[in-house]
């Protein structure tokens, strides 16, 4: 859809000289005219407020625990890449819409611009997940297991987990410099004259939203992959899952109705929908599992590298059940986090 409307504004390119954009220029009266729809209004403020409540749980839940452990790097950098793109998408599109809050009544300006604020906080929201997990990163997972008999006579190593979690960061802050710097060269030149769109911002507004399509069809597969794997909840919030699943299909009926808005903008979030409550049934599962064998939610192989550890003694040597408590049991500093865990 939005390669025939590039198609169609480059013709009317070749044949309109082009006119000089200027971002001072008030907006005119006539075009920020809409009909009021106080029902889309109720709803779309409805939807913003439950994705700000949706998210604290898995905020507050990181915190209280000091730990992130179960998180899937990759899940987090899909789901900060897609919310990112999906924000700038919308905001291009309804930037004239934005830009009539100048000339319109508070009501009206804000109904003309919930969807934009709907996804600029759960952006915000997603990322803030993100750098929570990177300053609570489990610390026995930042060192490479295998060096721990080699550490007096060398610097421990970089596991690769921890390695991978710092590279996505530099990609997720980098991402958002770029697309903000893009964005600001698109705004700077949207005539607000013109009805259509130019074909340099529709192709950037289609490069967004098909990347956000599909980055959000496959942002919880690592997920589900690391929980299965793991077989435990461990960090991720059932509370956040139960409100946001349901609460998906109000968000992408929303951005549907919201002005100025396409199927790339609502489409991501249609799909992501199916992805959690794949998501929050697996979660379930693994949580009344945990409480009927009366273990932490935390509670996996991966909890300590017990597994890892024994290899890397019998590798280099020693009696692992003396030094790493794997003699069966846990050792009390392991038995202790899980007790606060859980």
């Amino acid at each position: 859809m939005w390669i025939h409307s590039i198609n169609t504004t480059l013709y009317e390119l070749a044949i309109t000289p082009p006119s000089s954009p200027n971002l001072q220029i008030q907006p005119q009266i006539e075009h920020c005219k809409a009909r009021r729809n106080n029902h889309q209004l109720s709803l779309s403020i409805i939807v913003l407020i439950g994705v700000v409540i949706s998210y604290l749980p898995q905020h507050h839940r990181i915190i209280r625990k000091g730990s992130s452990d179960g998180f899937s790097s990759w899940f987090l950098l899909l789901g900060c890449l897609s919310t990112c793109w999906s924000f700038f998408n919308i905001l291009i599109l309804q930037w004239r819409r934005i830009r009539c809050c100048k000339v319109v009544s508070t009501s009206l300006c804000l109904e003309n611009t919930l969807g934009v604020a709907q996804l600029f906080v759960q952006f915000v929201l997603f990322t803030l997940i993100f750098i929570l997990y990177m300053i609570y990163f489990p610390p026995y997972k930042k060192v490479n297991a295998f060096v721990h008999k080699m550490r007096l006579f060398c610097l421990p190593s970089r596991s690769l987990a921890w390695t991978v979690s710092i590279l996505f960061s530099k990609i997720i802050f980098g991402n958002i410099a770029v697309s903000t710097f893009f964005t600001i060269i698109i705004l700077a030149a949207v005539d607000h004259d013109q009805e259509h769109h130019s074909a340099w911002t529709l192709l950037w507004v289609g490069f967004l939203g098909v990347m956000s399509a599909l980055l959000t069809m496959i942002q919880y597969l690592p997920q589900i992959i690391e929980t299965y794997l793991r077989k435990s909840v461990g960090a991720l919030s059932i509370p956040m899952l139960l409100m946001q699943t349901p609460g998906s299909i109000l968000l992408t009926v929303s951005l549907a109705l919201s002005p100025g808005a396409n199927w790339s903008t609502w489409l991501p979030y249609a799909i992501a929908s199916f992805f959690q409550s794949m998501l929050l049934v697996l979660c379930l599962v693994f949580f009344i599992r945990a409480k009927k064998r009366g273990v932490s939610s935390f509670h996996s192989p991966e909890t300590a590298p017990l597994l890892v550890t024994r290899g890397a003694t019998q590798m280099y040597g020693g009696d692992s059940s003396e030094e790493h408590g794997l003699a069966g049991t846990k050792k009390p500093s392991l038995i202790a986090q899980d007790q606060n865990q859980s």
